[in-house]
């Protein structure tokens, strides 16, 4: 048995307006499909009863998908979490323009930390960009710009 690589991200949010609001027109992921999904054998796969949910999918390239979830039944409840707390989880998403994006991101209001950084330690991340933003939920989402 061999993992063979990534073949969707998912993440759980609680409006799918919401974070299309953010991972399409600010980020600028392509939407490849939407819709809303129930019934037994998406029961089985979250291992949950009477799960109704609204979708959309988008294009993170290279053959890979943002799956973006919202469920309608059963509700959940919001997360609140640091990124130095277990379970916390980050999505890491490349760039051409880290400061770019960083700038639309502060200017539409969305939660941004601190401005772009370059990481000067040796090594494969030596001359990378990193900044760190919220999606709509509070997800933290690492935005990197490698170097040419």
């Amino acid at each position: 048995m061999t993992v063979r690589g990534i073949d969707h991200a998912g993440i759980t949010v609680a409006s799918v307006e919401a974070a299309l609001g953010f991972y399409r027109d600010l980020l600028g992921l392509r939407v490849t499909g939407e819709g809303e999904d129930e019934g037994p054998e998406l029961d089985a796969i979250v291992g949950l009863t009477g799960v109704r949910m609204r979708y959309a999918e988008l294009d993170l390239g290279g053959g890979q998908l943002l799956e973006i979830l919202e469920y309608r039944s059963p509700q959940g409840t919001q997360l609140e979490q640091r990124p130095c707390d277990p379970g916390a989880s980050h999505l890491a998403l490349r760039v051409d323009d880290v400061d770019a994006v960083w700038q639309r991101l502060d200017a539409a209001g969305a939660a941004v930390g601190s401005p772009p950084t370059t990481i000067s330690e040796p090594g494969p991340w030596n001359g990378a960009r990193c900044a760190y933003v919220d999606d709509p939920d509070g997800r933290s989402v690492e935005l990197i710009q490698r170097p040419s």
